[in-house]
């Protein structure tokens, strides 16, 4: 006899992402500072969320942290976690990581303290969600004002995600770019996307110290 609930729950995974069970990694209300989308000519990856300095970062769901590190002009301290589920989420500007590469977290685990290092101009948590090279809008998942998920959350449409994903791409193609000019410098050109010497060189296989090309094509994010 045909399951028909195991084929329904099957056809549910395959066009559904599960977000029911994440856990929002500030553990109380607060707003977004700055949203998912294109800034400064670059794709912003993840939400900046208003912490206070030093609160508690949590783990959203269960996995490995693969990443903890520092990094200068970008996310500062960060750390990114590989989930069971599939899905991968980055915390950065940390003041204090507290997860090292190899930890096994559950959530509710803290992997940071929020803080204001890297490229921040303030105390708060970027927050990314992940899924291989799909970029997901948190705030897509979860309304931050109220500290609780979106609607709907147990079965949000992949289809809608990825396309989401792509029509963001197509607008980044148009302005994540920048034509080198008689007197740019890998400085300058960094300052103009407002990322690091050291992501800019990073990004676009750049040699270090080595001049930029008049009429070159430099990428602020991939």
């Amino acid at each position: 006899m045909v399951n028909l609930n195991h084929i329904n729950a099957t056809k549910q995974k395959k066009e559904c992402f599960d977000f029911s069970n994440l856990l929002i990694p500030i553990t109380h209300p607060t707003a977004i500072g700055s949203p998912y989308g294109i800034r400064d000519h670059r794709l912003h990856r993840g939400v900046d969320v208003q912490a206070e300095n030093r609160e508690p970062v949590v783990a959203a769901w269960p996995g490995i942290v693969t990443v903890s590190k520092y990094n200068k002009g970008g996310y500062g301290h960060y750390v990114l976690v590989q989930h069971n589920n599939g899905f991968e989420t980055l915390y950065g500007h940390l003041a204090e990581r507290t997860a090292k590469v190899g930890d096994q977290v559950f959530p509710g685990d803290i992997v940071g303290l929020a803080g204001n290092t890297g490229h921040s101009s303030s105390t708060h948590l970027h927050f990314e969600i992940r899924y291989g090279d799909i970029n997901i809008n948190p705030a897509s998942v979860v309304n931050f004002p109220k500290w609780e998920l979106q609607p709907g959350s147990q079965c949000v449409s992949r289809k809608k995600i990825t396309t989401a994903h792509y029509n963001m791409q197509k607008k980044l193609k148009k302005v994540n770019y920048y034509v080198v000019k008689k007197g740019d410098t890998i400085k300058s050109v960094a300052a103009w996307f407002s990322i690091s010497q050291e992501a800019l060189i990073r990004i676009n296989g750049l040699k270090k110290g080595a001049p930029l090309k008049v009429g070159q094509k430099l990428k602020g994010s991939k």
